[in-house]
């Protein structure tokens, strides 16, 4: 099966070239996601950011952490929501498509490797969907980015927390609509033991932190220890 596998892949490529998922020009293969010119535009959050919530600085204080009170201990993200990304992300969560899985991936890899406080953690979760929601999409685009990360640096992945109402969309809501829409959505297992336990939270974008900071309470509230959140992207 391998040989004819070999065989067929390049024929496919020829019969139906490989385009980059952000401005559609042709690529030599589809695993690449992106082409190399959007590759470079994809933004990386490699700069000065805030050492508790990730947020880019432009001065020593951090107006984010100023004006919310988050139960998370760290917050990173691989990359900014911007441009490629955004494209790569809005196809994974809207379209269906999960091939950038792996792509991301290796970005929030990348971002665990550089941080420590990201990588001390007894098993990583991610942000649930409602049942419903769940049904309507086909999967959790986070729960994947989890378990695909959680696979490649060798962690437990766990579910701790459950969505048990279901929500409106946080996409077109302000801060203070959100943080109102997301209150009580979520609850911890029945028998769910987390006393003293260091959790890696995984979501797909950090826009205000109100979603990933309700997941983060309900565990610090099941005695989590310590909680660091990684986001495949941070809007800024």
């Amino acid at each position: 099966m391998q040989p004819l596998r070999v065989f067929l892949l390049p024929l496919l490529d020829l019969l139906f070239p490989p385009a980059c998922f952000h401005c559609h020009g042709r690529m030599e293969t589809a695993s690449l996601i992106v082409c190399d010119t959007c590759l470079e535009l994809n933004g990386a959050l490699d700069e000065d950011v805030c050492k508790k919530c990730g947020t880019p600085l432009e001065s020593e204080d951090c107006d984010v952490c100023a004006e919310n009170e988050f139960y998370f201990d760290i917050a990173r993200a691989a990359y900014r929501f911007s441009g490629p990304m955004q494209t790569i992300i809005h196809q994974l969560k809207y379209n269906g498509m999960v091939s950038p899985v792996s792509f991301i991936v290796k970005g929030m890899q990348t971002t665990v490797n550089a941080n420590a406080e990201l990588s001390d953690i007894d098993f990583i979760t991610a942000v649930p969907l409602h049942r419903v929601r769940r049904r309507e999409r086909g999967f959790n685009q986070s729960e994947l980015l989890a378990r695909a990360l959680a696979k490649a640096l060798g962690v437990k992945y766990a579910d701790p927390v459950s969505r048990h109402q279901y929500t409106e969309s946080q996409t077109r809501l302000h801060k203070q609509q959100r943080i109102k829409n997301l209150g009580g959505a979520f609850k911890l297992r029945h028998k769910a033991d987390l006393t003293n336990k260091r959790v890696l939270l995984i979501d797909d974008v950090f826009t205000t932190g109100s979603t990933v900071n309700e997941v983060s309470q309900v565990l610090k509230s099941g005695g989590a220890g310590y909680i660091a959140v990684l986001t495949a992207a941070r809007a800024v």
